[in-house]
């Protein structure tokens, strides 16, 4: 009964509208009071009655993602209980200056396709819907967005100009470090606080030492690095060992102590411009060329020296070493010591490490066979490790031959042990004697190498002072992790039981029922799952 006898409006019933205000601070005009001033009079002029207000009080009308108020209008508009047909806008670029105009014709579309109006007050056209409408309303879009390029490419220019005088733009500072306000006259004030920044508009950042012990650690950093054969990952460890965390109260990282050794501003030098992100686009480095480098802008706490010493000798650790200088390498911690062995390596950090050779040669003992050089197994070691050699290529050769008259090529790499087939698939073969727990139980162990890729793991299991094969392991990649040891015992004893074959007569009925190339591409894809 109340609603039969509510009283519908009339013709001359004021017309129900929203307005949009989005607040900016490039003109005073574009202030929030004087946008719902001006909307205001064109509601009284126009017979609209504003039921309700939808403010964004961000100052970026580039991208829909930062503007909750428009996107609530944007649902809004779209429910069929909404109670207002028409949008007031004050101009097109408070609609937004997206850079895609065509983005911001979509959203108005989206409006007029539901049925809902948006009207620009302070534009000299009607929205009509008219040729001579569209063709203005692109042309102002077109230069809403050209502005923000344009004020865009000012405020980078004025930074660039602010970075050359000597003075900090961007982020906070690294380890050690600190900002300083400076006034007008150059006259230091205070140190500022994180996330606190600088109120007048004539006074200016620079970056000094931080107070207390942050400039001494970093130049013990660097004196470390410089001078004791240590890395990185090494200098986080000492420095949380002496209970010393970062800035955040966290405990180092070899990635943060990289970061320090890099950094350029220590010797004073400020740079700027290594990243970019302009107009909402995704973050991408800028090419080192591009930068902006300004030398003894601000106080050093490294030497400069020490600072170039740091750098070549990463330089150096990043260089990968050729074949010849891994030899050489080895031949001299032959002399030096009388041996070389994995333990060896990882004690002489000036010496190549034991990823670049068998990285480059597949295996320890082929990089002792090519500076001729014997590790002094003892006679059954020896002698079993030459029976698993020959095995090896016994195996290699019969598995190529098979493979080849089934149609696939093969080509078999040696100094990794890997079959290549079909130019995409890659088995690594091992043949393995067993070791021994307590002098009488058996075991085996396989690794899945962590240097080079495959897909295959081949393992044969020979019994002890034998050349008799027991059976065969297929791993498949996911299987074991890349350069750990994993036990394998007797039979029903192992975790890797399902894998475990009396020969390969299963690798060849695989690749029987199965393009190797489709094979290659499951494989692939799973890794990626």
């Amino acid at each position: 009964m109340d609603s039969a006898r509510r009283r519908r409006p009339g013709p001359s019933a004021p017309l129900r509208a929203v307005q949009y205000i989005r607040m900016s601070t490039d003109h005073q005009e574009y202030s929030p009071v004087f946008q719902r001033q001006a909307i205001a009079e064109y509601a009284a002029a126009n017979h609209f009655r504003i039921v309700r207000d939808y403010e964004d009080a961000g100052i970026s009308g580039l991208t829909l993602r930062e503007r909750p108020a428009l996107v609530q209008l944007l649902l809004d508009v779209d429910d069929p209980q909404r109670r207002f047909n028409t949008v007031l806008v004050y101009d097109v670029s408070r609609w937004g200056r997206f850079q895609d105009v065509d983005e911001a014709a979509f959203y108005e579309y989206a409006c007029r396709r539901s049925g809902v109006n948006v009207v620009y007050v302070a534009e000299p056209f009607d929205n009509d819907g008219s040729p001579a409408t569209s063709v203005l309303k692109a042309l102002k879009r077109a230069m809403a967005a050209e502005f923000s390029r344009e004020m865009s490419r000012k405020v980078f220019l004025g930074h660039c100009l602010n970075v050359e005088r000597g003075f900090h733009s961007g982020g906070p500072p690294p380890y050690g470090l600190c900002r300083v306000l400076l006034d007008a006259g150059h006259q230091a004030r205070r140190p500022l606080k994180p996330y606190e920044y600088k109120s007048v508009q004539t006074d200016r950042v620079v970056i000094a030492p931080a107070p207390g012990a942050e400039p001494a650690i970093v130049r013990k950093i660097y004196e470390w690095y410089a001078t004791k054969a240590v890395s990185a990952t090494a200098i986080a460890r000492r420095l949380n060992d002496f209970g010393i965390c970062n800035r955040f109260g966290r405990p180092w990282q070899g990635q943060n102590i990289t970061n320090i050794l890099q950094n350029e501003i220590y010797i004073g030098t400020n740079v700027y411009s290594r990243t970019t992100s302009k107009l909402t686009a995704r973050w991408e480095r800028v090419p080192q060329c591009d930068w902006i480098r300004v030398p003894d802008a601000f106080e050093a706490i490294v030497d400069k020296r020490i600072f170039a010493a740091v750098q070549q000798k990463m330089e150096r650790a990043r260089r990968k070493p050729t074949r010849d200088e891994l030899l050489d390498g080895l031949r001299a911690i032959v002399r030096r010591c009388g041996k070389v062995d994995q333990a060896t390596l990882n004690h002489y950090r000036s010496g190549p490490s034991v990823k670049q050779v068998m990285h480059e040669f597949g295996s320890l003992y082929e990089a002792y066979s090519a500076i001729g050089y014997t590790p002094n197994l003892g006679p059954e070691r020896s002698g079993n490790r030459a029976t698993e050699r020959r095995l090896e290529e016994q195996i290699a050769d019969i598995t190529m031959e098979v493979l080849r008259s089934r149609g696939h090529a093969v080509r078999y790499e040696k100094h990794t042990d890997t079959l290549c087939v079909d130019g995409g698939l890659r088995f690594k073969l091992v043949v393995r004697g067993p070791w021994l727990v307590h002098s009488y139980v058996p075991y085996w162990v396989a690794r899945w190498p962590d240097c080079f890729p495959i897909d295959f793991l081949l393992y044969g299991r020979l019994e002890r002072g034998s050349s008799q094969l027991l059976d065969f392991h297929i791993f498949p990649r996911g299987s074991l992790v890349p350069g750990a040891y994993a036990v394998i015992h007797r039979y029903g004893h192992s975790h890797f039981e399902a894998y475990r074959h009396p020969d390969l007569s299963f690798l060849l009925d695989l690749t029987a029922s199965i393009p190797l190339e489709g094979l290659d591409r499951m494989t692939k894809s799973g890794d990626r799952s």
